[in-house]
């Protein structure tokens, strides 16, 4: 729980500006209830920074690459991390940090392999993609 607890303003505090203050308060009021959510552990990665995960499941065999996807930003990311990785043929995941190789071309990534797996598996792997 957050330990922000910002005071709310009220028109009875302010009546001799009580004709055009209810409308800034209206607005500051929520404001201030949104940054307090914010920092009560309600910022996501997805609606709140620069970065998305994606996920993508494929074969892993030379004709699977290069896997293109669209990216969530017209930007070009700096970064690509794995953050999950699941062999479905095998039942298992990773032990080992796989290395992507990409690319940024025309709005998407573009990644022409991915090291350290398994031959003909099918994977899930979630990659968070970060911008700079």
């Amino acid at each position: 729980m957050s330990k922000i607890a910002p005071q709310r303003f009220t028109v009875e505090e302010f009546p001799e500006q009580a004709s055009w203050i209810s409308k800034l308060f209206s607005n500051l009021n929520s404001f201030m209830g949104d940054v307090t959510r914010a920092f009560g552990n309600d910022l996501t990665i997805s609606d709140n920074l620069f970065q998305e995960i994606k996920e993508i499941a494929y074969r892993n065999s030379s004709s699977s690459f290069p896997l293109k996807f669209r990216t969530k930003f017209n930007s070009s990311p700096i970064g690509v991390i794995p953050i999950y990785l699941q062999n479905r043929t095998l039942g298992s995941y990773s032990t080992a940090q796989p290395w992507v190789v990409w690319t940024y071309q025309d709005g998407s990534v573009v990644i022409s392999d991915i090291s350290g797996l398994t031959a003909s598996s099918d994977y899930t792997i979630k990659l968070l993609i970060i911008y700079g």
